[in-house]
C-alpha cells in the first residue's frame, strides 16, 4: 500500500473501514470502448457521467476506480490486455479491500448470445459460456453475483452457412473472439448510446439498490443483536429449582 498515491490508500481505507461495499465492476477496456466486448466498460462510463463523479486511475492495477462514500459505492472499470484477464483487475482489489463480497457485486457485461439492443437484469445463472464472466466467477468461487447483460448479438445470426467439415461448435469458436474485438458499425454504435446504455444503466441503479436496502436490513439486524443483554441468572435459584 505504501506505493500507492495517497488519494488511492485514502479511498481504499475508507472502503475497508465499512462492510459490504457495493461494487460496480465495467466488463472490458476503457481503451477500447467502441468494441463489442467492452459495452459493459462503455455503460458504467455512461454511468458515472450521469452520477456526475469522477474516475481515479489506478495504473498499478490497470484500471479506474471511483468511490461514493455516502452509498458506499465502488465503481471498477478494467482496461487488461484482454476482457478474460479482468478478472485479475477484481483478484487485486479484493486483495486492497477484503470486504468485497460476491452478493454487494454487480457485473456490467456483454452477452453474445442475446440480439443487440436486449438488456437482462440477473441473480446468478450460468457463466461460463462468457470469457469476461468465468474469470470474475473463479474469484469469487460462485456464480451468484449480479449482472446486467447486454445483447451485442453473434456471429452466427449474420453469415450462411454451407455443409462443411467442420462442426457447429468449430464455427462458433472460430468466429466468437474476433466479432467481440471488433468494433459496433456505426449504426449499431447509434442504438447502443441512444437505447441500451440509458437501459442498462437504470437496471444497474435498480441493482445498487436491492443490494442498499439489503444491506441496510442487515446493518440493522447486527445492531439490535450487538445491543441485546443477556439475562442474569442468580445460581442460588436455579440450584433450588
Amino acid at each position: 500500500m505504501n506505493t500507492l498515491p495517497r488519494y488511492l490508500s485514502n479511498t481504499f481505507n475508507i472502503v475497508k473501514s465499512k462492510p459490504n461495499p457495493i461494487v460496480v465492476f465495467g466488463v472490458g477496456n476503457y481503451g477500447s470502448l467502441t468494441c463489442r466486448s467492452s459495452i459493459g466498460s462503455r455503460t458504467i462510463e455512461y454511468l458515472l457521467k450521469g452520477l456526475n463523479m469522477k474516475w481515479m486511475d489506478f495504473k498499478e492495477c490497470s484500471t479506474r476506480i471511483a468511490y461514493n462514500q455516502e452509498n458506499h459505492l465502488l465503481f471498477i472499470q478494467p482496461d487488461t490486455y484482454l476482457v478474460k484477464d479482468n478478472h485479475e483487475v477484481l483478484r487485486r482489489c479484493i486483495k486492497l479491500m477484503p470486504n468485497i463480497r460476491a452478493d454487494s457485486f454487480v457485473a456490467l457485461h456483454y452477452e453474445h448470445l442475446y440480439k443487440l439492443g436486449v438488456v437482462d437484469r440477473v441473480i446468478g445463472g450460468r457463466t461460463s459460456h462468457n470469457p469476461g464472466l468465468t474469470g470474475l466467477t473463479s474469484v469469487f468461487q460462485t456464480e451468484q453475483y449480479h449482472r446486467v447483460s447486454m445483447g451485442v448479438a453473434h456471429p452466427v445470426d449474420d453469415i450462411t452457412f454451407e455443409h462443411t467439415l467442420y462442426s457447429m461448435s468449430e464455427v462458433y469458436a472460430d468466429l466468437q473472439t474476433p466479432f467481440l474485438l471488433n468494433r459496433f458499425p456505426d449504426v449499431q454504435m447509434d442504438l447502443v448510446d441512444k437505447v441500451v446504455l440509458p437501459y442498462a444503466c437504470n437496471e444497474a441503479l435498480i441493482a445498487i439498490s436491492e443490494i442498499k436496502q439489503r444491506n441496510d436490513l442487515e446493518a440493522a439486524s447486527s445492531s439490535k443483536l450487538s445491543t441485546f443483554i443477556s439475562p442474569r441468572l442468580d445460581a442460588k435459584s436455579v440450584l433450588k429449582m
